[in-house]
């Protein structure tokens, strides 16, 4: 292992120990569902005492109740994907159902009824659960897997499906706040863009700074989203607006994976209108955005991790506002047909070493021997451009590049005792250069810009026993010479 190698391993490890160490314990919003039920016999009368096993269908992952007294059970905290339930009673033939799909924050009613029987013949329950949400009040909508796949994301962020679900709005003040940039400039419910919520696989994903996103992840790592509009229950009491938690892929028994290529190439590109009419190229824009998951066992039924990787390498050119160049004539010192020959012609009068013949002084024309030998060399070298107006419309270089990595990883200790360690890190590095000031006091040409900007963003969530969920985050932003930034 090479130096940079084992000082890249070495800085991971302390920072997973120093956010198990010095990182607050608060409780976590949760990002999982619940199934719940009534247990009857034959004439309706409720079952008590009766033995339910939820397994998750992918990871054969179980959770076990007892129904009460009132024949009623309940299996909470559990991670959103598709589950049986199997009851089992003396005196009456076990029954389990068909899958159920359990989403983020949903409550699942599946309500059993039994018959009397013998334990050898088993029975299968079709359409047990209600689909329609009569338990919790909060109001939202869920964004599944498939929906994210199939929508033309253009730049493939996943958060601009936001804005199709119901009760949202783009921000009318973007730009400001959290509404820094797309990924957040939505109002959920009348809400500020900057008092909403967002939540991955349970921890806090808000920026401390504008409350806007932390870390983004790439589409083909999200399992799904919800966006939660109103109603809100007892566990999300952080801002004013709407709620948006977003959940990871996770492994299960069988290893997956997925690769896959986005291109968009000035080549494929008709000029626009404008261009046409201002004799300019088409716009250049050059994306690839490529990458691939994989996802699976570490130890079957206990312990499994899924990995992501997106890649962006982006570079175009931007046009800017118009800008004040030289005719041809102007360049050569003859200003007698610009819009601003009086003025060149004042300061040749007030200034004869420009131009000793006061005729051609009135006229605004310089003496094309006193223009600095430095700015002839320049223009012999054709490095001024000139246009027929001294109107130019320019046009800049830019670049985006980006890595990004997203890992989960889920261990179930016990029955009751579930843990899941997500972490995020993204690389960008830009640049573009175009009219303007930096503003940095670094000695850059005006306008030129250049960020290297690092994230790293670990959640870490401990459920035990059936109530208590618990997580340990923390975000850092790293620069690129390595130094700190938050």
């Amino acid at each position: 292992m090479n130096t940079r190698a084992a000082r890249n391993l070495l800085r991971f490890f302390s920072g997973f120990l120093l956010l198990a160490v010095f990182s607050t314990v608060l409780f976590a919003q949760q990002a999982t569902g619940r199934i719940i039920g009534t247990i009857s016999d034959p004439t309706g009368a409720v079952v008590s005492g009766a033995h339910v096993v939820v397994t998750n269908v992918e990871t054969h992952i179980s959770r076990e109740a007892v129904s009460d007294a009132n024949g009623s059970y309940q299996v909470a905290a559990l991670p959103i994907g598709s589950y049986t339930v199997a009851i089992d009673h003396q005196g009456f033939n076990p029954v389990i159902t068909n899958p159920l799909k359990l989403e983020i924050n949903q409550s699942v009613k599946a309500d059993i009824k039994l018959q009397v029987g013998a334990k050898g013949e088993v029975l299968t329950v079709e359409g047990a659960a209600v689909t329609v949400e009569t338990v919790n009040p909060t109001l939202g909508s869920t964004v599944l897997e498939k929906e994210i796949s199939n929508a033309p994301l253009n730049g493939r962020n996943a958060l601009d499906l936001v804005l199709l679900q119901p009760g949202v709005l783009p921000a009318d003040n973007q730009g400001n706040g959290g509404a820094a940039s797309a990924n957040t400039a939505f109002s959920i419910g009348g809400g500020r863009n900057d008092s909403n919520t967002f939540l991955l696989d349970g921890g806090i994903n808000n920026d401390l700074l504008n409350n806007g996103v932390v870390y983004n992840p790439n589409p083909d790592s999200i399992q799904e989203f919800r966006v939660l509009t109103s109603n809100f229950t007892a566990e999300y009491g952080r801002s004013s607006g709407g709620i948006v938690t977003v959940v990871t892929k996770s492994g299960t028994n069988n290893f997956h994976g997925s690769a896959y290529e986005f291109n968009r190439n000035t080549a494929y590109n008709a000029n626009t209108f404008l261009n046409n009419a201002d004799g300019l190229a088409r716009p250049v824009l050059k994306r690839n955005q490529y990458g691939g998951t994989f996802g699976g066992p570490i130890k079957k039924d206990k312990l499994f991790f899924f990995v992501s990787y997106q890649g962006q390498r982006e570079s175009q050119i931007i046009p800017t506002n118009q800008g004040t160049t030289f005719t041809a004539a102007e360049l050569q010192g003859n200003f007698s047909q610009s819009a601003n020959s009086a003025a060149v012609a004042s300061f040749l009068q007030a200034n004869p070493f420009f131009q000793p013949n006061a005729a051609l002084a009135a006229q605004g024309i310089i003496d094309p021997t006193k223009i600095d030998p430095v700015a002839q060399a320049y223009i012999k070298a054709g490095l001024i451009p000139t246009t027929q107006t001294g109107a130019i419309n320019f046009q800049n270089p830019a670049n985006d590049n980006r890595d990004e990595v997203t890992a989960k990883f889920d261990y179930e200790a016990t029955s009751k005792d579930h843990f899941n360690f997500t972490i995020g890190r993204l690389t960008q590095t830009t640049l573009g250069i175009g009219v303007g000031t930096p503003g940095d006091g670094k000695q850059r040409p005006a306008g030129w810009s250049s960020v290297c900007r690092r994230q790293q963003c670990p959640s870490a969530v401990f459920q035990w026993g059936l109530h208590a969920n618990y997580f340990f985050q923390h975000v850092e932003r790293i620069s690129c010479d390595g130094a700190a930034a938050r």
